[in-house]
């Protein structure tokens, strides 16, 4: 009979210690969960004007107009787009003339509309403009996976349009590599 007493007030007093752990964690959770709430309040703060319990609002957020931080990244980015160069070639992105950029989309009969289609801008997921043909050769040609050159980006180069898995890439150039090599040898013979 001691000997199941005992084991019962040990078991307890395990249930006991998981308790009290569970507490501090769910405590520590708790805590965490406010910290991420007020420090998304703070980020949110230049969005949004937001009233606290202490002001009588409940917490609540209230959106504020913000016309005018969305001009201003608009024009800040159209302004910056006229202006940017492709990383690759050095030359502006987009033409000079707009008729041209026009073209660029929609011309499909005339007989520079396949070089047109070439010198279309593009942007990847880094931000920034590239010729269509510059990113083709940039990212399908080794070194794969590489950062983009822009000034002050350095990130990967992504596009939907091709593969983001560097070893399919690396497949692709060196099947097609092997065809030129063959092309190549048959040439040789004739």
């Amino acid at each position: 009979h001691k000997a199941l007493a005992k084991e019962r007030k040990d078991a307890r007093r395990n249930i006991q210690k998981l308790t009290e752990v569970e507490r501090a964690a769910d405590l520590r959770s708790e805590e965490k969960e406010r910290l991420w709430k007020l420090e998304e309040r703070k980020r949110l703060s230049g969005y949004y004007d937001v009233y606290g319990e202490e002001s009588g609002g409940g917490g609540r957020i209230v959106p504020q107009p913000s016309l005018f931080a969305l001009v201003t990244f608009l024009v800040e980015r159209i302004e910056g787009l006229v202006k940017q160069k492709c990383p690759c070639c050095g030359e502006p992105v987009l033409p000079s003339n707009p008729e041209e950029l026009n073209s660029m989309y929609h011309d499909k009969q005339s007989s520079s509309a396949k070089l047109k289609r070439k010198r279309r801008p593009m942007r990847t997921y880094c931000g920034c403009w590239y010729h269509k043909s510059c990113l083709n050769t940039f990212l399908t040609e080794p070194p794969f996976g590489a950062v983009c050159p822009t000034v002050n980006c350095g990130r990967r180069v992504f596009h939907p349009d091709w593969p983001g898995d560097i070893k399919q890439m690396e497949r692709e150039w060196a099947a097609k590599q092997a065809r030129m090599r063959e092309i190549e040898d048959a040439m040789l013979f004739l």
